[in-house]
């Protein structure tokens, strides 16, 4: 169960003990009134813990990138979602299959049906195989492949005189990416 500490107050030492009062601010007011009342007769032992709050980040990786993407095609006079898929090509995660070119327009169908960013296109015909290159989408990319996606749709802003976050900020953010 987690609660807010409001304040702290009457903290004492004696011996080996550490009393104190707490005000607690929680969601959950009645359900921790009732956990502790239930704790008091009960005679078993308990552990707390006590972390500093964290403050909530505003933004996350993922958005932060498409918020550069909307600038960016403001700049240029294109869609969020061109800009974006030029950076996957560019620096994305990809693929390259070779495929019987019977079975190519299917594959890039089904491929590019998994999302935006989930990009797959021919690169070359021969012998009656197509040599598709297959590029995945960010909702499948690692801390790292995120890091590089952000990295190049940033520079990019920066190159058009678009407002970015600080580098340590950027750090920050990437660093917090979990590729959920």
């Amino acid at each position: 169960m987690k609660a807010q500490i409001k304040n702290i107050a009457d903290v004492s030492c004696i011996g080996d003990t550490v009393e104190f009062t707490v005000s607690l601010d929680s969601w959950y007011r009645q359900e921790l009134f009732n956990t502790l009342n239930a704790m008091q007769g009960d005679n078993k032992p308990y552990i707390i813990s006590i972390d500093r709050q964290k403050r909530k980040r505003s933004l996350n990786a993922n958005a932060y990138m498409w918020q550069m993407c909307q600038k960016i095609a403001e700049k240029v006079g294109a869609t969020k979602e061109t800009v974006y898929r030029k950076n996957i090509r560019e620096v994305g995660s990809f693929e390259t299959v070779e495929l019987i070119s019977a079975g190519a327009a299917r594959f890039i169908r089904r491929w590019q049906a998994n999302g935006l960013g989930w990009i797959a296109e021919p690169l070359s015909e021969r012998n009656g195989y197509t040599t598709i290159i297959a590029y995945y989408g960010s909702s499948s990319y690692s801390t790292a492949e995120m890091s590089r996606l952000v990295e190049a749709v940033v520079e990019e802003a920066k190159a058009l005189g678009v407002e970015t976050m600080t580098p340590l900020e950027l750090d920050r953010m990437k660093a917090a990416w979990k590729g959920s």
